[in-house]
């Protein structure tokens, strides 16, 4: 399978992605979101987020020429290594099926915390994808670190921290 990255306005990403997937049944087009957990009025709620505001994900059996879908309004071009490869490639193509894996939407993770240690035991961050940098269990909230298009990103998405491992 093929994956790219195309870079599009900002608040249009669902819209891109509809555009895209409308244009050839055997696209798929994911704009990404994230899960997260937030308190209000004190009860705790989920709210959906766009993963990376300005990117779309496209995968699709056969390879795409740009030509094909640069014409798709709010897109504003197709993320590439030179002026040969527009394929994600290596870590970047890595990303993008953990993403396609999930169906666009990374959900809350379950972490155990032993001291200082945290363990993934459940979720999309079970996968092992990303080191995680900081926890704040009062805002169930951890911040990933990963790499992708050549450039150390952090994102924040929620994690349900357990203080020990459930029966099983």
């Amino acid at each position: 399978m093929y994956a790219y990255c195309i870079y599009c306005k900002t608040g249009s990403e669902k819209n891109v992605a509809e555009s895209l997937s409308a244009m050839d049944e055997t696209y798929i087009s994911i704009a990404p979101t994230r899960i997260l957990q937030e308190k209000r009025k004190g009860k705790w709620q989920q709210k959906e987020k766009i993963l990376f505001p300005g990117y779309v994900f496209l995968y699709s059996e056969e390879r795409i020429e740009p030509e094909q879908i640069k014409r798709t309004p709010g897109l504003y071009k197709i993320l590439n290594y030179d002026a040969e490869f527009k394929e994600l490639q290596g870590s970047d193509y890595e990303y993008s099926m953990w993403i396609y894996k999930h169906q666009g939407c990374i959900e809350t993770s379950k972490v155990l915390t032993i001291g200082r240690t945290v363990k993934v035991i459940d979720g999309p961050l079970s996968d092992g994808l990303g080191t995680i940098v900081k926890l704040d269990k009062h805002k169930r909230r951890v911040w990933v670190e990963f790499e992708f298009a050549g450039q150390l990103r952090t994102v924040t998405l929620s994690a349900e921290c357990i203080e020990e491992l459930p029966e099983q």
